[in-house]
């Protein structure tokens, strides 16, 4: 590799790393707080970096968001198609270990939904996302029922993979992780033996 692209290799990886960086940041601070009481500055101070960099990078804080909005997906994504399914067990293990990295933010983030127009993109994304997978990784059971009642079922399938109801679980019931999937996987299995048994 020539000097100069290896100059060129650095300064990219170096942009690279100042993205993620401020990304990160971001995702720390809606932890703790609303995105309308975070600030640019916040998003600089809290990534080492500054406010003109991350205008430079990212436009604005919304595009901040997007950007970390895409990277999540993508992130859930890769995770959520990982592994073999063999079972409602596997499934509802991929779903949960991602609840368990990703839940909370999601929930403070729907909590703040209805007056906070930019995060409408951001949750339609993710529910697309969600609606795929489950569709994907229900196929097989799914795919055994009429339009009617496979509308339906995947309806319900949607309600019991919710973050919510992980979140009523794990949150504000205080049960495990493992006892949370148990739960999830149960009222799952229950479903999809009433059209067994139908």
């Amino acid at each position: 590799m020539s000097p100069r692209a290896y100059r060129q290799s650095a300064r990219a990886n170096a942009v690279q790393d100042t993205e993620q960086q401020i990304l990160d940041a971001l995702f720390a601070l809606l932890a703790e707080r609303w995105f309308d009481e975070i600030t640019l500055d916040d998003i600089a101070a809290a990534a080492g970096s500054t406010r003109q960099t991350v205008i430079r990078r990212f436009g604005s804080k919304t595009g901040v968001l997007s950007a970390m909005a895409a990277r999540m997906d993508a992130s859930i994504r890769a995770q959520r198609w990982s592994a073999p399914i063999e079972s409602v067990a596997d499934i509802v293990a991929l779903l949960t270990a991602d609840y368990e990295r990703t839940g909370d933010i999601i929930v403070r983030t729907l909590g703040q939904e209805a007056r906070i127009p930019e995060f409408a993109a951001v949750l339609d994304r993710g529910r697309k996302g969600h609606r795929e997978w489950i569709e994907d990784m229900f196929g097989a059971w799914l795919d055994k029922l009429d339009s009617k009642a496979r509308r339906d079922r995947l309806a319900q399938l949607l309600a019991q993979t919710d973050v919510w109801i992980w979140h009523l679980l794990r949150r504000a019931q205080g049960h495990s992780a493992a006892k949370t999937h148990q739960l999830m996987t149960q009222a799952i299995e229950r479903l999809l033996r009433e059209d067994k048994a139908s």
